[in-house]
């Protein structure tokens, strides 16, 4: 039978190459917008950019809570550890900038990217959500192997430390979420449409 800390790391790569792809993309994208057409600049350029990324960015959001899980389960000596909390929160972030990326691309289409403001915003989630789950990952390395990719910086986050919330603060919170998303859609939903 496979270990959990190998199933997590299969996930993990799975994850983390398909959002790497769908970064690069987005950018990619972007800047395809913004630099004047040329032969390296072309249509057919963009609209793999463009596939690419949606793509990268559904697969890894696909991926992504199996990978939450499975690393739960490969860290249940850490399970009071406040790296590991800290990893959960970053791990819920880059699940929520992803799926604003694959909402927003698949509700408005590949013309939001004509648009300046709605393309910058596109490429910021794209690179938030990315840095989040970086986070999550070097998180994850610390909590494994006691160290991770960014130990080569020169300043750390203060993930050593979480704040834990009490149980009617954290439904609160939760409830709030599940209203403020369910309102978004509701009230969204008719006006935003596909932009040519």
């Amino acid at each position: 039978m496979v270990g959990s800390a190998t199933l997590h790391t299969a996930m993990a790569e799975i994850v983390v190459g398909s959002m790497v792809l769908a970064t690069i993309c987005a950018i990619g994208c972007l800047a395809s917008r913004i630099l004047t057409p040329s032969e390296i600049n072309s249509e057919s350029l963009f609209i793999t950019m463009d596939r690419a990324s949606l793509a990268g960015s559904s697969l890894a959001l696909l991926f992504l809570p199996v990978a939450i899980m499975t690393g739960n389960l490969a860290a249940e000596g850490h399970a009071e550890s406040a790296l590991l909390y800290n990893k959960f929160v970053y791990s819920g972030l880059a699940l929520g900038f992803w799926s604003a990326f694959v909402i927003g691309r698949y509700r408005m289409g590949p013309g939001l990217w004509d648009v300046r403001q709605l393309a910058i915003l596109q490429a910021a989630t794209a690179v938030s959500a990315f840095l989040m789950t970086s986070m999550a990952s070097s998180i994850g390395g610390k909590l494994v192997r006691g160290e991770s990719l960014f130990d080569i910086l020169p300043f750390w986050l203060p993930s050593d430390s979480a704040a834990i919330l009490p149980l009617w603060a954290s439904s609160s919170l939760l409830l709030l979420g599940l209203i403020s998303t369910f309102f978004v859609f509701r009230l969204t939903l008719p006006r935003i449409q596909e932009i040519d």
